[in-house]
């Protein structure tokens, strides 16, 4: 019996470095009426957005997904202040006893070209008040995704994903200089307003305050070991990425916003 696995994300960098045949399903978090074919998947990869609803409707797809023939969630979750939503949703799918595994990310990754480098303006903008941050090369954590699919060692687990290299907010500027994408001003700024959200519920307000520690405490996620040691995934350093990938990371995807 075949399995059916469903990728959502395709119109995403990390979508470009999947190898795997899948089901690639555009959805919409907001709007259960778009789930049905995740619902009819065994294995499911999500890409969650940045919303003021997400745990909320993140916590209905789960409900439905208990009812459904989905035997294994796949997502990418968050070690920046994001990671309260994602640990609130991953104790949510343990008690609904809905196998998952979390892929949780540092607050720099391929992002950079994404979110943070204003090519017209020669600005990088900085949301971790220049704390450094390990980057991740979407290599790495693509390979590690697919490695996990279905494999029950995996379930139920949450991986730091980083790279080995922390790259403050000036060293990457000085790496982007060097090849060739200039960089004159750094801006302070907050990934909420990145993502223009303004909500003011409890976790909204948390994670406000999580993010001031990187400005006034320095806090930063640490080097993980967890991709190497577990899926034998080594990390590119950022230089390596811009000189090779510049064919992905210069096009624009929809679906970015959701990392």
């Amino acid at each position: 019996m075949s399995v059916k696995i469903s990728f959502t994300g395709r119109n995403s960098q990390i979508g470009e470095y999947f190898k795997g045949e899948y089901d690639y399903v555009s959805y919409d978090l907001m709007d259960p009426n778009t789930w049905k074919p995740l619902l009819e998947s065994d294995v499911v990869f999500l890409l969650l957005p940045k919303n003021k609803n997400t745990l909320d409707m993140a916590k209905r797809f789960v409900l439905s997904a208990k009812r459904s023939r989905i035997r294994h969630i796949i997502k990418i979750g968050s070690l920046g202040p994001w990671r309260l939503i994602h640990k609130q949703l991953d104790a949510f799918m343990r008690e609904a006893k809905v196998p998952y595994t979390s892929f949780d990310i540092a607050p720099m990754m391929n992002n950079i070209f994404t979110e943070q480098y204003k090519a017209s303006e020669r600005t990088l903008l900085d949301y971790r008040g220049n704390s450094p941050a390990p980057y991740l090369d979407p290599v790495c954590l693509a390979s590690a995704i697919e490695q996990c699919i279905d494999r029950d060692e995996h379930k139920n687990r949450n991986y730091q994903c980083t790279g080995g290299i922390q790259y403050t907010i000036q060293q990457v500027k000085d790496i982007m200089c060097t090849k060739g994408y200039p960089v004159d001003i750094i801006n302070d700024t907050t990934n909420n307003n990145i993502h223009k959200m303004t909500d003011s519920t409890s976790d909204f307000i948390l994670m406000r305050h999580i993010a001031e520690l990187y400005k006034s405490e320095g806090w930063h996620p640490a080097i993980s070991k967890d991709l190497p040691r577990y899926f034998n995934a080594n990390s590119r350093t950022l230089e390596e990425f811009i000189d090779e990938d510049k064919n992905i990371f210069s096009r624009r995807f929809i679906d970015d916003n959701c990392l």
